[in-house]
């Protein structure tokens, strides 16, 4: 049951959002390519526009040159990204890249942001400005 927990995240549609809930160890770009082909295509195949990130129990050690890699994948197959809000709730020890990401993503068009606490998050993402 841990090795499913270090490569795959679970994807449920709640009222308002779909909620990625995601646990383990993040150090190979595959294995996170994999993952966001898996909210991709959760995306498509819901009609929810606002998607809940919680990484709380996800530690990502990758370098910014892979994010930024990720990036552009997101732009160039990954399109759906760009039509959604996405807030992420990201452990504290994942802060430093967790705020490249955000920087990048945001810098690039998404409409995306990370907190450390749910409430905010979920208010960030159901509020309509």
């Amino acid at each position: 049951m841990n090795s499913f927990f270090t490569r795959s995240i679970k994807i449920s549609e709640e009222k308002d959002f779909l909620k990625v809930i995601s646990q383990g160890e993040r150090t190979e770009f595959g294995v996170v390519l994999q993952n966001a082909e898996k909210i991709h295509n959760a995306i498509q195949a819901s009609d929810k526009r606002l998607i809940l990130l919680d990484y709380r129990l996800t530690i990502f050690k990758m370098p910014h040159n892979e994010a930024f890699n990720l990036l552009k994948v997101f732009e160039l197959k990954l399109t759906e990204f760009k039509e959604v809000k996405m807030a992420a709730i990201i452990n504290p020890r994942t802060a430093e890249i967790g705020g490249f990401w955000e920087s990048i993503c945001r810098k690039r068009g998404f409409d995306y942001q990370i907190f450390q606490n749910e409430e905010e998050a979920k208010e960030w993402l159901l509020d309509n400005s």
